[in-house]
């Protein structure tokens, strides 16, 4: 992308960075971006990271490309990187690497979400 500063996002430990953010509870649609592109179910959206429902094991560690349809901003590319699995569940993503540009667009639709609906703190 011309013009874009890639950012990368770094965290300690899984466990930091856990509960860092805000969530919104989703369904979101997506893609996990390789050969082919796969469709996948987001939950727990945050500006951190999320969660992928999958009945296939996601081993830890593992580096990929997601795409995400936000509401209000529409596609979104970005890095993720898995953090843990619940097995037959799916798998936590902490994203890894994004432009600057995505991150104000995926920060904008977090908060048109959490603003629109009431939510418990």
């Amino acid at each position: 992308m011309t013009g874009s500063t890639e950012r990368s996002i770094t965290t300690s430990t899984a466990t930091d960075d856990r509960r860092q953010h805000e969530r919104v509870p989703g369904p979101f649609d997506g893609f996990r971006v390789g050969a082919l592109e796969t469709p996948i179910r987001i939950y727990d959206l945050s500006r951190g990271g999320c969660f992928i429902t999958a009945t296939h094991e996601q081993a830890i560690g593992v580096s990929f490309t997601l795409k995400i349809e936000l509401p209000y901003e529409g596609w979104i590319r970005l890095r993720g990187e898995t953090l843990y699995q619940k097995p037959d569940y799916g798998f936590a993503v902490r994203f890894t690497e994004m432009t600057d540009d995505t991150a104000h667009r995926l920060e904008r639709a977090i908060d048109m979400l959490l603003n629109r609906a009431p939510h418990d703190e």
